[in-house]
């Protein structure tokens, strides 16, 4: 390829990319030649290729500029939904009840934006004590916010994470590093990053099913805790992914008593559990802990502060492996989005803020759950969370979701197909999961309807 095919072609990848976007200045036909060694005939004439090509024109006095592309057509799936995955589900539709996250239009932002302006005069002070461990002003305020909700910490084991996800992380090597035993015992449905993290980290998976509504099968869990001696069991207690449900107090306490007699620690996701529907969030696991073998994840991404990647982990026994573990991956967690939350929990603005959130996802569960019952085929069977911001649905058995999916893509709307939550021999491919967060109870019902229709299909 001659030097001006060269040119156009990486002007052309840059526009495709987004590098450059509709309306940017291209950079002058003098500069080019500066920058690539070229001539100006060569500049020229690739120039005039993006022209034909519609990626850029000349405008007067103004130089070369990018062109505006026609906008990509909504997201849709093609073939039967069989090899659906959770980058399908992104928020790209109109109707995106398939998508994990959580809707940031609920999220009043301006007191966390207010307290980021004001934290960062306290950053070059701040830098000064920075630690893997995170910064003292937020792991003291979370210490405190947890003592306040019944749970006593021990000492110096709160560590800030970039997210949860890296406090699971870090968990999940730190246990399996020092069992020496690459396998873990999954309490299902799950969600299915952690399956990703699982497989990419080479640890295989057992499962123990949590049906809905249903007391956790202590002595079939006796039983797996014998036969493949894990390294951990993952659990989420409270508000569970996918089914917003929460383990009762006495099967918490139960749970912690089996795995302390078989002497193998337990990693809590607990990324949910500000967002409660009653009085009062629910204890975790970790209020049970009295050996420092709860290992607890949790974070303000989903409900806060999405996006800010701060989470923590409470570390127990298994502390000092974290530390050194966490050295060697990410180093430390990035300082100013500790400065905003630490001082937007020190203000109290926080549980305005919570409050309003909770208030918001709970009459869209109830919406929802209503329009939906009202048009479901006899049989099907709809959880009642308790917090969260999903809603778990059983169609009568039969009936394949995933086949399904691509129609409803069709019509502007996805879910998430039951099966993967799962990584056993049984697919829940009759059961869904929705994100009642997107739900708009007065734009959406007819949405609601046609998935209803879809489904009785």
């Amino acid at each position: 390829m001659n030097k001006t095919g060269q040119l156009s072609q990486r002007f052309r990848h840059a526009i495709e990319q987004g590098h450059l976007r509709a309306g940017d200045r291209m950079p002058s036909l003098r500069k080019v030649c500066q920058d690539h060694k070229i001539s100006i005939t060569t500049a020229q004439r690739a120039y005039a290729e993006l022209e034909r090509l519609g990626l850029i024109a000349s405008l007067p006095r103004s130089g070369f500029r990018v062109l505006a592309r026609a906008a990509p057509s909504p997201l849709t799936m093609d073939g039967d939904g069989s090899d659906v995955s959770i980058e399908h589900l992104t928020a790209a539709l109109p109707m995106p009840w398939g998508c994990p996250y959580i809707n940031p239009a609920l999220i009043n932002t301006t007191p966390l934006n207010r307290a980021l302006a004001r934290a960062l005069g306290d950053y070059r002070y701040a830098l000064a004590g920075q630690t893997s461990t995170g910064y003292e002003g937020l792991r003291r305020e979370l210490a405190l916010r947890y003592l306040a909700q019944g749970v006593e910490l021990d000492g110096e084991e709160l560590l800030v994470t970039c997210g949860a996800m890296e406090a699971l992380s870090l968990a999940i090597r730190a246990v399996a590093r020092l069992a020496g035993n690459a396998a873990m015992l999954v309490l299902t449905p799950a969600f299915p990053a952690l399956f990703d993290l699982l497989e990419q980290l080479g640890i295989a998976v057992r499962t123990l099913a949590t049906p809905p509504g249903q007391a956790l099968d202590l002595e079939r869990l006796d039983q797996l805790l014998v036969q493949h001696r894990p390294a951990a069991i993952l659990a989420m207690a409270n508000f569970q992914h996918p089914t917003g449900l929460t383990m009762s107090d006495a099967d918490k306490q139960a749970l912690l008593t089996l795995a302390d007699r078989h002497r193998v620690p337990i990693i809590e996701d607990d990324t949910y559990r500000e967002l409660y529907f009653g009085e009062n969030a629910p204890l975790p696991l970790k209020a049970y802990d009295r050996h420092g073998s709860v290992l607890h994840c949790a974070s303000f991404s989903k409900s806060l502060a999405p996006g800010y990647r701060v989470g923590w982990i409470a570390a127990g026994r298994y502390r000092d492996s974290i530390i050194g573990l966490k050295l060697c991956s990410s180093l430390s967690t990035p300082l100013p989005s500790q400065l905003a939350l630490a001082r937007l929990l020190a203000g109290g603005q926080h549980e305005d803020m919570l409050s309003l959130l909770r208030g918001r996802l709970q009459a869209n569960w109830h919406a929802l759950s209503q329009q939906l019952a009202a048009q479901l085929p006899s049989g099907s069977r709809l959880a009642t969370p308790q917090g969260g911001y999903f809603l778990w649905l059983e169609l009568p058995p039969g009936m394949d979701c995933r086949r399904l999916l691509p129609q409803a893509m069709q019509m502007g709307m996805h879910y998430a197909p039951g099966s993967l939550f799962f990584r056993d021999s049984e697919p829940r491919q009759h059961a869904l999961r929705l994100n009642f967060s997107y739900y708009d109870p007065l734009q959406q019902r007819e949405g609601a309807a046609s998935l209803a229709a879809l489904l009785s299909a």
